[in-house]
């Protein structure tokens, strides 16, 4: 099956519409909303291979499959189960992916609308959640609430990039609906407690709203304000417990209790730069990782907590004690070049068009997920890895794609 050539801009459009708009209806949405990206991708392949890709677009390809390369190379030099391979081989579903959009971008306002969309479902289900039960916003109910704090966090900065889009494009209605999506999309952050999401988020909407500030009113900056207030107001039964137990986690740390949320994550940062200081280049492997600890126990090294963890709760880490220098070099990259080279695209846009917006939501995206990752291992999770992976290859397709036919300028 190839779709046809009239047809192809609207199948972009709305698969990729489905992809941000059902992440976080259930716990385990995410993955059918990425299904149809993904066939639809698949099936054109045969098309998307005979077009010539840009040195960017060959580029970023290479760093989303470098991290499935050197999982693979890890399982060779250390042996190990194959199913260690089971997220990484989503990558390549992402690296497809990019080849599509890159020839065939959807339309822009499609992709805003839905992420305000999707931030907005978030929202609303972390109210009911926390409505009906009185605690964290997708605790339980089927989520992974580190991850569904972390994915709220995105959509919800996201739909600011959304806002200036609309802004600059004078759209009276994306600009009411972003800014729907904006506030709904960071309370159910705060409202899961996800503490994890948060390290990063502030910083982003800061930094949008600053650098994108003289394309907001006196006024727009003034109900932003109030916005910030009520969602502080409103999440703050919530948000206080999580950061004064966190202080109160570290407190305890510096007086050698590890028996916290906390105590034990940095034990297991500590546990991980042994791991790598032993075995430098290529790590201890997925297997020895237990055995490794064992022995920094027993040297009275690290405390004996640690084993109750398989992960190192932070992506830079786990990669650094299984994969080695090779694994982090590898996990760098794979954040890092998208990065560099969205950035360098936001940089040399000479308008405002729809390749600018989205390297900026693609620059966006990547930070906020590399927050995710300092406190959690996040692409352990299909959550994760389909998210950053999939939504990193819309975005960097559509910046660095041959067309633009996803909107004019808009400058």
């Amino acid at each position: 099956m190839i779709i046809s050539t009239n047809n192809r801009y609207i199948v972009s459009s709305l698969v990729t519409g489905i992809f941000f708009s059902f992440l976080l209806i259930t716990g385990s949405s995410y993955k059918f909303a990425a299904t149809p990206l993904v066939l639809v991708a698949l099936f054109s392949l045969p098309w998307t291979l005979r077009h010539k890709s840009s040195p960017q677009i060959k580029a970023a390809t290479c760093a989303l499959l470098g991290y499935f390369l050197v999982t693979v190379l890890s399982l060779v030099v250390h042996g190990g189960d194959l199913g260690q391979l089971d997220m990484p081989t989503r990558v390549i579903f992402a690296a497809i992916i990019m080849l599509f959009i890159a020839n065939i971008p959807p339309h822009i306002k499609v992709v805003f609308y839905s992420i305000c969309l999707g931030s907005s479902i978030a929202g609303v289900l972390a109210i009911y959640h926390y409505m009906t039960v009185g605690e964290r916003a997708f605790f339980g109910n089927g989520y992974m609430v580190i991850q569904a704090g972390g994915i709220a966090a995105s959509l919800a900065t996201l739909s600011i990039v959304a806002l200036i889009y609309a802004k600059s494009a004078k759209n009276k209605l994306l600009v009411a609906i972003s800014t729907i999506g904006a506030t709904l999309g960071l309370s159910a952050t705060l409202l899961s407690g996800a503490r994890g999401a948060w390290v990063l988020t502030p910083f982003i909407v800061i930094f949008l709203f600053y650098i994108y500030r003289g394309y907001f009113s006196q006024r727009s900056k003034t109900l932003a304000i109030f916005a910030t207030m009520a969602i502080m107001f409103f999440s703050y039964p919530t948000v206080e417990p999580r950061v004064n137990s966190m202080f109160s986690e570290l407190h305890e740390y510096r007086k050698n209790d590890v028996n916290t949320s906390s105590g034990i994550r940095l034990e297991l940062w500590k546990s991980a730069t042994y791991s790598a200081i032993d075995k430098p280049i290529f790590g201890q492997g997925f297997d020895g990782i237990e055995h490794a600890k064992r022995e920094q126990i027993s040297k009275g090294l690290v405390d004996k907590r640690v084993l109750g963890s398989t992960r190192a709760h932070n992506q830079f880490f786990e990669e650094l004690q299984a994969k080695g220098l090779i694994g982090l070099i590898t996990i760098l990259g794979f954040f890092g070049l998208p990065l560099y080279l969205l950035l360098e695209k936001a940089r040399s846009s000479l308008t405002k068009d729809s390749h600018y917006f989205f390297a900026v939501a693609g620059i966006v995206h990547i930070t906020s997920v590399i927050g995710f990752c300092l406190t959690q291992h996040f692409l352990a999770h299909h959550s994760g890895i389909l998210f950053y992976s999939i939504g990193t290859a819309i975005f960097f397709g559509g910046a660095y794609s041959k067309n633009n036919n996803s909107e004019g300028s808009s400058s």
